[in-house]
């Protein structure tokens, strides 16, 4: 049977919603501009190497109990719960960042039967729902991403005095650092457990993760390593 799960909530065990479909699940659009220019063949293209959300329509149904009564229910928990975790029963080890935004029509069709398609809007990308963390006590060490597009993770460092952490050969150097900091290439932000802002003894871009192979060390005084690393999939 076809369901999803969307704010921790079953879409079937917990309101009996029947899907008649297997939804269609397209794949993000890339931002490119094309700049015609006269004269000139062909367009300009600016690629931002960033792409847009993506849509997901499901066709629903509910066939049993108290109709009013489950669509005041099912309004609730689907625009109530904001952006949170959608995860399709056909693909139960990958999740979307979605939110429904759009107004649902519950279309009567029987006495006791509804049918209503609820529109996600979702970002771009699908997440690994086992989002483990890693942890890394060696220089050296190689990590694998195993999705199709890089990874923006959060990393905790640990350890005292400047240090440098590389990801790739690619630097980020940290001033008189005091046991932790966090650094989250997501939010572009560096702080504490106490999320005071520590950008300010941070220099260097933040990591990414490219797909395949990714080369971790560092050098100053670091005990380890802990990477969320927020796999992905076009």
């Amino acid at each position: 049977m076809l369901n999803f799960n969307f704010a921790g909530k079953d879409s079937y065990l917990d309101y009996g919603i029947l899907i008649s479909s297997r939804p269609t699940i397209p794949s993000p659009k890339r931002r490119v501009s094309f700049i015609d220019i006269p004269g000139r063949d062909s367009s300009l293209r600016f690629d931002e190497g960033t792409y847009e959300d993506i849509t997901i329509v499901v066709e629903c149904s509910v066939a049993s109990g108290d109709i009013m009564q489950k669509i005041d229910e099912i309004s609730a928990w689907l625009f109530n719960s904001g952006e949170n975790d959608l995860i399709f029963s056909f693909q139960n080890d990958k999740k979307y960042k979605a939110q429904v935004v759009n107004s649902i029509e519950f279309k009567q069709v029987l006495r006791h039967s509804i049918k209503f398609p609820v529109i996600f809007t979702c970002r771009p990308f699908k997440y690994a729902v086992s989002n483990n963390l890693i942890t890394i006590t060696q220089s050296g060490t190689n990590l694998i991403n195993p999705g199709t597009i890089y990874s923006l993770p959060k990393i905790n460092v640990y350890g005292t005095g400047d240090i440098t952490l590389k990801v790739n050969g690619e630097e980020l150097k940290i001033n008189i650092l005091q046991n932790k900091i966090i650094i989250d290439s997501f939010l572009y932000d560096c702080y504490d457990d106490n999320h005071s802002n520590l950008n300010s003894k941070v220099s260097g871009n933040f990591p990414i993760l490219k797909v395949g192979n990714n080369l971790i060390e560092w050098t100053g005084n670091i005990s380890k390593v802990e990477i969320l690393p927020n796999w992905r999939w076009l």
